[in-house]
Order: C-alpha cells, then structure tokens, then sequence
C-alpha cells in the first residue's frame, strides 16, 4: 500500500504533465489534429486523480502514523516526560510518520532523529517546543525524499543509460529533431519545411539539448569516454 500511495501520484502526474503538454502543443498547429483535444481530457483527467491519490496517500500516512504512536512509546521510554504538551506531542507524532515514511530499512534514523530533537541538556542544548516542531518536519520531508527517490529510481534507468554516453545522447536528439522534420515535410511540404519549419525543428534540438544538459547535472552524471562507449558496443 505503501509502494501505491507513493507511486500513483508520481506516475500519474507525470502522465497528465505529458499529455497537456502536448496536447497544448498540438492545438497551436494549423489545422489542429483531431486527437488534441483527447489529449488535454486526458490530462485534466489523470490529475484529478493525482489530486484524490495525494489526499488518500495523506490521510493513510496519517493513520499509520497514529496506529504506531503506541509502539513508538514503548520504543522511546526516555522522552515519555516530554510528551505533556501538544507541541511535543506532535513532534513526536511527526517523527513516528518519518520514520514510518522512510522504510523500516532505514528505521535507525528515528533513534537518530529522536536524539536531536531530546537536544543535549547537560551541555546547555535545549530546544524549544516549536524548534522541534520544525525539526520533526524537516526530518519527514527529508524522509518523503528518501522513499521517492527509492521508488523512482527504477524509472531513471533508461534515462541514465541515455544520458551518460554522448553518442546516445546525440542520436536521440537527432531521431527527435529528424521524425519532426520529416512529420513537417510530409504535411505541409519541402517549401514550408525550408520557409518555416526549419525554426521548430532547430528550436526543438537547441531545447533538447539544454534539458538533457539540465538532467545530467540534476542525476549527477559523468560523461563515459569514447573508449568505453566504443568498448560497451
């Protein structure tokens, strides 16, 4: 449930993202293809399921937060005294669901997180209620990153593959840029390609290769050498 509650709105937002974006796209031709307008009901469509799946991963993280706040007490019998106020309630409320968000993989960073948020009185470090408020926050969106970046990181798979060879990287933007201007040659004809189309066409590389420029430094990756593109083959 938890894989679903994470995936659905990734997968699905991403879908609805694409599909307006082209559909919006193909409504600036002229004529305007039939399909457009499926295109962009389409993606209205997939993000008001983006919305609902959202609010139904939430409401669910919430209940599982409150269902493992009995366990979490028994856990931490140390910062039981602490809990008298909303605030700290709260905070430890909010540190349970990180802990939860983040997998039981990684159930080490809530004993981790606990520590800082008990601060270390003996040596003068006392935090107050709404500073580990704020910690326990943080400490959940930087558990949301870790389970989304563990879910989608299968899906990233071809695009490094892609991305980290030049020569891959090429020939994808000249498929692209070539299947465009063979579409515009074929609709409108070689004189409208040599007029007008050309612009589209140069203006799509030049955005390509500025967004896989944008993706590489994003993903973090290293050019391969020519030798061991040439060994890969």
């Amino acid at each position: 449930m938890a894989v679903v509650a994470v995936l659905t709105p990734v997968l699905s937002g991403a879908f609805a993202a694409i599909c307006l974006l082209v559909g919006y796209v193909l409504k600036l031709l002229d004529p305007e293809p039939a399909f457009a307008q499926t295109l962009l009901t389409t993606g209205w469509v997939f993000g008001a399921v983006t919305g609902a799946a959202i609010i139904l991963a939430a409401v669910g993280l919430l209940f599982a937060s409150l269902g493992a706040r009995k366990s979490a007490a028994e856990r931490e019998p140390a910062t039981a005294p602490s809990t008298d106020t909303p605030d700290a309630r709260a905070g430890l409320r909010t540190l349970d669901l990180a802990s939860f968000v983040a997998g039981e993989h990684r159930s080490h960073l809530r004993e981790e997180w606990a520590s800082v948020l008990a601060g270390d009185p003996g040596n003068g470090i006392v935090l107050s209620r709404r500073r580990r408020l704020r910690y326990a926050l943080g400490f959940l969106w930087a558990a949301l990153r870790m389970r989304l970046r563990d879910l989608t990181a299968p899906l990233w798979t071809p695009g490094d593959w892609l991305l980290s060879v030049e020569t891959r990287t090429h020939a994808f933007i000249t498929l692209t840029v070539g299947a465009q201007v063979v579409y515009v040659e074929y609709e409108d004809g070689f004189h409208a390609l040599v007029t007008e189309g050309w612009g589209w066409c140069a203006g799509c590389g030049i955005a390509l290769r500025l967004f896989v420029g944008r993706l590489r430094r994003i993903r973090g990756i290293e050019l391969a050498s020519a030798h061991s593109d040439s060994n890969d083959v």
